[in-house]
C-alpha cells in the first residue's frame, strides 16, 4: 500500500513537468553553425509562433519599444566590431530562423536584452537558494520570465570545448549566445537574477555597448570557457569585479563546504557579497530580485517564504530533495516559472525540471 502511494505521488510529480530537449553545443564548431541545431530543434517541436514568434512579439512591445532603427544599427555595428565571433553566431541564428523580419540588427539588440530591458524595469522574478549540507552546497534555481511560450525555448545544453565537456547549461537565452544558468564541472554553479535599476537610461546602455563591453549573458560563458577561471574563488572574484551594464545578482556555489556566495552588482556600485558560513550560523542564503537589506515587498514574499521553509527544514531534508520542495512551493514557484534547476558542483549533478505554468494546478 505504501509503495503504491509512493509511486502514485512520484508519477503525479513527474506529470507536472515538461521535457527539456538535450543538445550538445561544440564551441569549436564554426561560429555560424553552433546554434543552428538548437534553433531547428525548437522550431520542429513547437513551431515559430508558439516559440520565438510569441517571445519576440512580447518583448518588442515590452522591452525593445525604446529602440529605434538607428539604435539597432549602432548596436549591430559595435557588436560586429568588438565581438566578431559572437556576431557570426547570431548570423547563424538569423539564418536558421529564416524570417525576413528577423535581421542581424534585431538579433544584436537581443544580445543586449538584459541591459535594454532594465530601462523599463518590467521583469523582476527569479529565485536562487544556497544551502550548506555537510561538506557540499546545494544550489536551487527558479528561472521566471514572460511570455509563457518562452518555456518552449528552454533547452538543456552540454557545452563542449577542445574535445571535452566543460559544463551544462539550462536556459532560454541561449539563442543570443549567452547564459544565465550554468555549471562548470568541478568548479562552480552559476545563476543570474534580475536586479531593479531605476537609474539606468537608454543613453547609458548605448554608451555601455559602444564602449566595447560584453552583454550580461556573456559573463557565464566567459566563466565556462576561460581555463584560468578554474576555481570557485577565481570565479567569484571575476564576477565581483568585471564591469556590468545593469543591475544584477550573481548566485554562485562551489564544490566544497560553505562555498556559496551572493553577489550584488550595478554599474555604479560596489556592494559586499553575502557568503555561507556555517561556523557563524549562516547555513543558507536566498536571493530573489530585491536587495537583501530591504524587506520583501508585501506583494512578492518569495524570499521570506523560502527563508521560512529553510529555517524549519529538518536535518533529513537538507539535501537536493529538500531544496526541490522549497523551489516548488508557491510563490517561489509561480505563474512565471519556466524551469527549476537543482545543482550540486561537488558531484557535478545538474537536475533540470521544465515547469508548466502554475495555473496548471488551478481550478480555472
Amino acid at each position: 500500500m505504501h509503495q503504491t502511494l509512493l509511486l502514485f505521488q512520484l508519477f503525479t510529480i513527474i506529470s507536472c513537468y515538461s521535457y527539456l530537449p538535450q543538445l550538445e553545443i561544440d564551441l569549436n564548431a564554426p561560429p555560424k553553425q553552433r546554434w543552428m541545431k538548437a534553433v531547428q530543434t525548437v522550431l520542429e517541436l513547437h513551431g515559430y509562433q508558439n516559440s520565438f514568434g510569441s517571445v519576440f512579439a512580447f518583448h518588442n512591445q515590452h522591452s525593445f519599444h525604446i529602440l529605434n532603427k538607428d539604435d539597432y544599427d549602432t548596436i549591430a555595428y559595435f557588436l560586429r566590431k568588438n565581438f566578431p565571433e559572437h556576431a557570426l553566431e547570431l548570423e547563424g541564428v538569423v539564418e536558421a530562423l529564416n524570417r525576413p523580419e528577423i535581421t542581424f540588427e534585431y538579433m544584436a539588440g537581443w544580445a543586449y536584452f538584459h541591459e535594454i530591458a532594465h530601462v523599463t524595469n518590467q521583469f523582476q522574478e527569479c529565485t536562487g537558494v544556497l544551502l550548506s549540507a555537510g561538506d557540499q552546497v546545494i544550489h536551487g534555481r527558479n528561472m521566471d520570465q514572460a511570455p509563457g511560450q518562452g518555456r518552449n525555448l528552454v533547452l538543456h545544453l552540454f557545452i563542449k570545448k577542445d574535445g571535452k565537456y566543460i559544463g551544462e547549461v539550462v536556459d532560454w537565452y541561449w539563442f543570443k549566445g549567452g547564459f544565465i544558468t550554468a555549471q562548470k564541472y568541478n568548479v562552480a554553479s552559476l545563476e543570474e537574477n534580475w536586479r531593479i535599476d531605476k537609474r539606468l537610461t537608454k543613453q547609458s546602455v548605448m554608451l555601455f555597448i559602444q564602449s566595447g563591453l560584453p552583454s550580461l549573458t556573456q559573463s557565464f560563458r566567459e566563466v565556462l570557457t576561460n581555463d584560468k577561471l578554474n576555481t570557485y574563488e577565481k570565479v567569484v572574484q571575476y564576477l565581483e569585479t568585471h564591469e556590468v551594464g545593469c543591475g544584477l545578482y550573481y548566485i554562485v556555489s562551489g564544490s566544497s563546504k560553505d562555498q556559496g556566495t551572493i553577489i550584488t552588482r550595478g554599474p555604479q556600485e560596489t556592494i559586499p557579497s553575502l557568503k555561507l558560513n556555517t561556523a557563524s550560523g549562516i547555513t543558507y542564503l536566498v536571493q530573489t530580485n530585491y536587495d537583501h537589506w530591504e524587506v520583501d515587498p508585501e506583494e512578492d514574499p518569495r524570499r521570506t517564504v523560502a527563508e521560512d521553509l529553510l529555517q524549519k527544514m529538518k536535518i533529513n531534508l537538507k539535501n537536493e530533495f529538500g531544496i526541490y520542495a522549497v523551489m516548488n512551493t508557491f510563490p517561489v514557484h509561480n505563474e512565471g516559472t519556466f524551469v527549476t534547476v537543482i545543482m550540486n558542483t561537488k558531484y557535478n549533478r545538474f537536475t533540470t525540471l521544465g515547469q508548466e505554468a502554475i495555473t496548471f494546478f488551478d481550478d480555472e
